[in-house]
């Protein structure tokens, strides 16, 4: 992020700045560096700079003279992580050979920060004590993460607009990338200009998207081929199906229903339900039954013979650890939210949406679906505090705007009004993205306590993927016993980490 792609936005689309009027312009437009060392887990260092600051996206103006100068459209903050550079690392033609990883989140409407203080980062926050889901007390430490991507690969931390410090540019209006394909369209260019303005058109690039950002991942690497020719080598995708159908509970749909009862088996184990069997075990009962005897019934609706329909409900009680007559009233169609009000109701506790292994309080025990996530209220002060003293403390980049983790300004999201498109359902993009760079690989993570995207929905939708048998070894699924964002207890995270390292750094 060069000083001059500042100075020149200034110029274009800035009055000049009045000190007292807003003493902190300068310190928002100016970028901040600092050179760090990287300690990897093997003892190895790694010197490389990390810098902070906004990036301008900027859109041709088609039709207008020629080659006149584009427009800033918006200021959308990076965090970059690069490895000082030596000689002998450049290829006869100057290419960089060191892979890039953009990585981004999802919502619609959460920063990066959750990926990049979480998983990627050199430095990652203190959140949970060592069995995984007890919070620690703030004020939260930051420690040295000797297992970043960084060891391997440059990163590129992504804030899309409206989130962290990403903003739209001065006379835009505030909700124009609130909108799924635009959305898509925006984050194809960063990354088209990054690489551009970089010269690192020629380096092994990937993206890794978790939740949303799968869907916008995969839209995105569809995008980069077809548009532009920039063919990625990989792409991680972290917690979050690519069909619509595994997510949806609208009566006369059961594929959510198919693909969260797995996920209902492994969060009642881990509360001590079936608790004479192993994890395993129980998942390969589970997947069996939801793929076989579970589909057929919901399937068979009225249809289903009362004999039949009491050894469902039977097998689906002891699995999931719910009562029988409420798996009856519910026509066995438990929706996630009901789960996790129902688990542990007899112990005054609902559990997590992100993360079922955590556990909180509702207002009263009568709800039908909790009010809360007890795993965000564990998680969101700790990344919060993380974010804004790192970037200030550490990295030394100064703005006094509200650094939005999670926000709701990018509601209402706008979705294609083709009525055979949808923002989530993104697996004819992804089949595409695969058949049009057939060197294209794909790493797959799911964890097996993740109530809000469930795993066995995303490994369902691979095995749907419009891709010919020479193709689906370029596929790979991890399975984690973690929730949505995996790598918030220690084991998770190394195991992740060296599982995204031997994706990037395998030939």
């Amino acid at each position: 992020m060069p000083d001059a792609d500042y100075e020149a936005y200034d110029r274009r689309t800035q009055p000049a700045a009045d000190p007292i009027a807003d003493p902190n312009l300068t310190a928002r437009l100016t970028p901040a560096s600092a050179r760090k060392t990287l300690v990897t887990r093997d003892g190895a260092s790694l010197d490389y700079t990390v810098t902070a600051g906004y990036f301008d996206l900027t859109e041709e103006n088609i039709g207008g003279p020629l080659a006149e100068d584009a427009t800033v459209k918006a200021r959308v903050f990076l965090t970059q992580y690069v490895a000082d550079a030596a000689d002998n690392n450049r290829t006869a033609n100057g290419d960089d050979p060191r892979p890039v990883i953009f990585l981004f989140n999802g919502g619609p409407g959460s920063s990066s920060a959750w990926l990049h203080l979480g998983l990627f980062g050199p430095r990652i926050v203190d959140v949970v004590k060592e069995d995984g889901v007890t919070p620690k007390r703030p004020p939260y430490a930051l420690r040295d993460n000797p297992d970043s991507p960084l060891a391997f690969a440059d990163l590129v931390v992504v804030d899309a607009i409206s989130t962290g410090y990403s903003r739209v540019a001065t006379g835009e209006a505030a909700d124009q990338y609130h909108d799924s394909d635009v959305d898509v369209e925006a984050m194809t260019n960063i990354i088209r200009l990054w690489i551009t303005r970089n010269r690192r058109w020629n380096s092994p690039l990937y993206i890794a998207g978790e939740s949303y950002g799968v869907l916008r991942g995969s839209a995105v690497t569809d995008r980069l081929a077809i548009r532009y020719g920039i063919y990625l080598s990989g792409l991680i995708l972290i917690s979050s199906p690519i069909t619509l159908g595994r997510m949806d509970f609208a009566p006369g749909t059961i594929l959510g229903h198919h693909a969260f009862l797995p996920t209902y088996a492994a969060v009642a184990h881990y509360h001590g339900f079936n608790a004479d069997r192993t994890l395993d075990d129980v998942l390969a009962e589970a997947e069996r039954f939801a793929d076989t005897d579970y589909l057929w019934a919901l399937n068979q609706g009225h249809r289903l013979p009362d004999d039949k329909r009491r050894e469902i409900i039977a097998t689906y009680s002891r699995l999931t650890g719910l009562d029988e007559a409420y798996v009856e009233r519910a026509d066995l169609k438990v929706t996630p939210s009901q789960f996790r009000a129902e688990l542990l109701r007899s112990q005054g506790r609902v559990v997590g949406r992100n993360d079922g292994r955590f556990t909180g309080w509702d207002r009263n025990g009568l709800g039908e679906t909790p009010a809360g996530d007890p795993a965000d209220q564990v998680l969101r002060g700790a990344f919060a505090a993380g974010i804004n003293s790192y970037l200030r403390q550490e990295v030394g980049y100064e703005n006094d705007l509200s650094y939005e983790i999670d926000t709701t300004r990018v509601k209402p999201w706008n979705v294609p009004q083709n009525h055979r498109r949808n923002p989530f359902h993104v697996l004819p993009e992804l089949s595409k993205a695969l058949r049009t760079n057939r060197t294209l690989r794909v790493l797959y993570q799911v964890g097996h306590y993740d109530l809000c995207t469930p795993f066995w929905g995303m490994v369902s939708d691979v095995a749907l993927l419009e891709i010919p048998p020479e193709l689906r070894g370029n596929v790979r699924i991890s399975e984690f016993d973690s929730g949505h964002m995996i790598y918030v207890d220690d084991a998770s995270r190394i195991r992740e980490s060296a599982d995204i390292r031997r994706f990037v750094t395998e030939e």
